[in-house]
């Protein structure tokens, strides 16, 4: 019978070219850790939509102004009443007043048409040819802006 003797390897050789080191463990738990403290950081940031809805108000205020300017400027008549704006063109009384947190748009006292939501006060005056609308929405922005029309419509009141 025949024994043979098997040298054992030493256990440092027989892992460390396939395992972490002590080193490489401690760098890898380091950009972990990093990673997750900033993550509440990011939810955050993510779940934050003011600066969203500011911009859209915005956006909103420059579309709504672009179409009153155009509904303005191709009327027969202004007249300015009790923070509500009344425009006659062709025959028909078209209205802009403030309507809970909305401003609305009706023809002839009929219709219902949200032309600016969000909106937190309205201000209107009446200058020489033309109007100044004054909007605060509800950030606490306020957009400002006179349209005037090519046309003398009126007197400045």
């Amino acid at each position: 019978m025949i024994i043979l003797a098997i040298k054992p390897k030493p256990f440092a050789n027989l892992f460390n070219e396939r395992g972490f080191t002590l080193l490489e463990m401690l760098l890898a738990f380091s950009i972990f850790c990093v990673i997750v403290a900033f993550i509440p950081l990011s939810f955050q940031y993510l779940f934050q939509s003011k600066p969203i809805e500011k911009r859209v108000q915005s956006m909103e205020w420059e579309v709504f102004l672009s179409q009153f300017k155009k509904e303005l400027r191709t009327s027969d008549d202004i007249n300015v009443i009790n923070e509500k704006i009344v425009l006659q063109k062709n025959n028909q009384l078209i209205s802009y007043e403030k309507y809970g947190t909305n401003l609305r748009r009706r023809v002839d006292q009929a219709g219902h048409e949200i032309v600016l939501q969000k909106v937190k006060s309205l201000s209107i005056k009446r200058i020489k040819n033309g109007v100044d609308l004054t909007v605060t929405d509800l950030f606490d922005q306020t957009h400002s802006a006179p349209v005037r029309l090519f046309l003398d419509v009126g007197k400045e009141e």
